[in-house]
C-alpha cells in the first residue's frame, strides 16, 4: 500500500498488468505479441499528444484542441500535397500550423490570462472548422500523393510511429526531470502564486508547453496521415479525451504540480490494450461500451490521485509529529 501511495505511476502499471491478464485469459488471440505492437501502434499520435498535455496539466492547465489541431495539421499537409508541395515542405508547413495554434493558445492562457478551458474550446471548434474550410465543400479526405510513399511506408509497413513516440516521450521526461523549465511547470502547478514570487516567469513558462504541445499536434497530425494513406477532415476527432485520459490514469494530477510522462505513456499502452481487448471480444456497440470504460477508469483514476495525496498528507503530518 505504501508503494501504491508514493509511486505515482504504480497505479497504471496495475491496471495494464490487469487488463493484459484478464484479456489474455478470456479472449481468444489476444495473447500476440506482434498484433499487441500494431494496436500499440496505432495509438503512438495520442501517445505523442500525451507527452505535450502532460507538460500542460501538470502546470494546472487543461488543452482541450489538441484532437482538432491535429486534424487542422493533417488537412493542411494533405492539402499541401495534393497540390505539389514537396514531403519535408508539406511536413515544416504541418509543423509550422501546430506550432501556431499552440502558440496562440499559449497567448490568451498566458498573456491575457483567459481559463485555459474557454481558450482550448474556442481553439478546438476554429481548428476543427478551417480544417473544413481548407479542404473543401463536401471533401472529407485528400489521398496522399505518390510522392508521399516514404512516409506512408515508414508509418503504416514499419514501427517508426512508436520510435518517434518513445523519442518524444523521453524527450519529454528529461524536459521534465533535467531542465529548469520542468522544474518551472511543476512549480507553477502546485502554487502558482508562490512560483512568481520565487522568480520564475509563470506566463513565459505556461506559454512555451502549449508552444511545444501544438508543435506536437502537428508532428501527431503527419504521422496520422501517414498512417491513412489520407488526410481526412475528422483526423483527431476525439483524440484529446483519450489522450487526456491516459495522462491522468497515468499518474499527472489534475491539479497540477505532479506530472509523469512515464506514467502518461502507460496511460497510452492501457488505453490501447482496451480498445484491443473490447475488439476482440467481439460486442455490439463496441465504442459505446469503450467510451464507457474509460470514463469509469478515468473517474477511478482521479479518485486515487485524490486519495494518494491525502495519504501523503497524513504521512507528512504524522512524521512531523
Amino acid at each position: 500500500m505504501r508503494l501504491l501511495y508514493t509511486v505515482k505511476e504504480s497505479p497504471v502499471i496495475v491496471l495494464c498488468v490487469g487488463l493484459f491478464v484478464c484479456f489474455a485469459l478470456w479472449v481468444p488471440n489476444f495473447v500476440d505479441g506482434f498484433g499487441i505492437l500494431d494496436d500499440v501502434k496505432q495509438y503512438a499520435s495520442y501517445a505523442i499528444l500525451a507527452v505535450g498535455l502532460t507538460l500542460i496539466i501538470g502546470s494546472a492547465g487543461i488543452d482541450i484542441s489538441v484532437g482538432s489541431v491535429l486534424g487542422f495539421s493533417t488537412v493542411l499537409f494533405g492539402c499541401a500535397m495534393a497540390r505539389g508541395a514537396g514531403l519535408l515542405q508539406a511536413s515544416l508547413l504541418a509543423l509550422f500550423a501546430g506550432t501556431v495554434w499552440g502558440a496562440i493558445n499559449g497567448f490568451f492562457v498566458a498573456k491575457i490570462k483567459l481559463q485555459p478551458i474557454v481558450v482550448t474550446l474556442s481553439s478546438m471548434a476554429a481548428a476543427r472548422g478551417l480544417a473544413y474550410v481548407i479542404a473543401g465543400q463536401g471533401i472529407s479526405s485528400i489521398p496522399l500523393p505518390a510522392s508521399a510513399s516514404g512516409l506512408v511506408n515508414m508509418t503504416y509497413g514499419s514501427y517508426a510511429p512508436l520510435l518517434l513516440a518513445l523519442i518524444v516521450a523521453v524527450g519529454g521526461w528529461l524536459l521534465l526531470a533535467k531542465t529548469p523549465l520542468g522544474r518551472y511547470i511543476l512549480a507553477v502547478g502546485s502554487n502558482e502564486e508562490a512560483a512568481r514570487f520565487s522568480g520564475i516567469d509563470v506566463a513565459a513558462t505556461k506559454y512555451s508547453i502549449y508552444v511545444i504541445t501544438g508543435f506536437l499536434a502537428g508532428l501527431a497530425g503527419i504521422v496520422t496521415a501517414g498512417m491513412m494513406n489520407t488526410a481526412i477532415t475528422d483526423a483527431g476527432l476525439g483524440y484529446e479525451f483519450e489522450a487526456i485520459t491516459a495522462v491522468l490514469i497515468g499518474g499527472t494530477s489534475i491539479s497540477g504540480g505532479e506530472a509523469t510522462v512515464l506514467g502518461s505513456i502507460l496511460g497510452v499502452v492501457a488505453v490501447s490494450l482496451l480498445n484491443r481487448g473490447l475488439g476482440l471480444l467481439g460486442i455490439n456497440d463496441l465504442e459505446l461500451w469503450r467510451m464507457l470504460c474509460l470514463g469509469v477508469i478515468l473517474i477511478v483514476s482521479v479518485l486515487l490521485d485524490q486519495l494518494r495525496k491525502r495519504a501523503a498528507r497524513i504521512s507528512a503530518r504524522a512524521q512531523a509529529a
